[in-house]
């Protein structure tokens, strides 16, 4: 469940008593939606801190809770947005949320700068750069770590060192995941998701195929949205995910050979249709180009056999009215004009 909640950078004025008026100041407001159960106690308050973002290669805003969640600030802004908030009108139209994330994939950034080419410990490491001592102290846990690192115990230190094979694993593993998730939600991740998410139809969802390289493809990218470009290029090539264009040109190829497929059952059912006409329809066909001579002589079939009716003897009692009846006349011969 989400609550929108507004945010004034200046608080209102108590009214002035000699005025006999209320004045108000007009502040900067802001929308954010999050989670309720993310909201904190009254003696606690969420934070904004600034951290590097290895998919932005810069810094940017997370959201982060007190009992060591982090989330990323999203942004969504559409140009002549305004918010209507009580008696007010906002002009900033820009819509915020939230997000949780892994702090491990923010984590990873770091190791593979600075933790390559030898061990190093998490407070060596904070030291080179601003704010990455309070993301990896409170917010990456030891185990996260243990994942992407090779880690060695010293007394009361800990060193870590980065290891590619772990890390493409787990995050090939975190990308199943998505990819699952995707699936759960029925997301479509094909070429088309756009207008078939708007396009709903059980005729539709009975005749889709899952296609399992779309829906990892969409997942990588999404995981891909936390790592350095270099790092996603990897996992893409661990997961062996082809490349876009390979991938429309594989779908058309497939297509195309559904059609044909289609095509030659059309054709087949065809030429069992024709094998129940007679030769003259056949031959009609052949005239208006659609059959050829072979296929002619295969749908020519011999007419069957009419046997000739054969006349029923008459029992004696009918012999012996058509013998009485000989030299009479019918009752209608008596109404004829003479």
């Amino acid at each position: 469940m989400s609550k929108k909640s507004t945010r004034s950078s200046k608080p209102k004025p108590k009214p002035d008593p000699d005025s006999g008026t209320q004045s108000t100041v007009t502040a900067l407001k802001k929308v954010l939606y999050i989670s309720e159960k993310l909201l904190p106690d009254d003696d606690q308050r969420l934070r904004l801190d600034r951290f590097y973002h290895p998919g932005q290669g810069k810094d940017a805003l997370f959201v982060t809770h007190p009992d060591g969640q982090i989330m990323e600030l999203l942004e969504y802004a559409e140009p002549r947005r305004s918010w209507l908030i009580h008696s007010e009108i906002c002009s900033n139209g820009r819509i915020y949320m939230t997000m949780p994330l892994d702090a491990t994939l923010l984590a990873l950034h770091h190791l593979r700068k600075h933790c390559t080419q030898r061990a190093m410990s998490l407070e060596n490491i904070a030291v080179h750069e601003a704010n990455t001592s309070r993301l990896l102290t409170q917010f990456v846990s030891p185990d996260g770590l243990g994942r992407v690192a090779d880690v060695k115990v010293s007394g009361d230190l800990t060193f870590y060192k980065y290891n590619q094979e772990r890390t493409l694993a787990w995050l090939a593993l975190k990308t199943r995941q998505v990819a699952e998730t995707l699936k759960k939600k029925q997301i479509h991740c094909g070429h088309s998701a756009q207008s078939q998410n708007f396009v709903r139809s059980d005729k539709l969802a009975e005749d889709t195929v899952i296609n399992e390289m779309n829906y990892t493809r969409m997942a990588c990218d999404i995981v891909g949205r936390y790592l350095d470009a270099d790092l996603h290029d990897q996992l893409v090539g661990y997961l062996h995910i082809p490349s876009e264009i390979q991938a429309i040109v594989e779908e058309k190829t497939a297509a195309q050979k559904r059609k044909s497929n289609v095509g030659q059952e059309d054709s087949n059912r065809k030429k069992i249709k024709l094998n129940n006409h007679d030769s003259d329809a056949a031959s009609r066909l052949m005239i208006g180009g659609l059959l050829d001579g072979e296929d002619v002589k295969d749908c020519i079939i011999s007419p069957p056999s009419v046997e000739p009716l054969k006349e029923r003897s008459m029992t004696a009692k009918e012999k012996a009215l058509a013998k009485g009846a000989k030299g009479t006349k019918s009752i209608a011969s008596f109404f004829k004009a003479k």
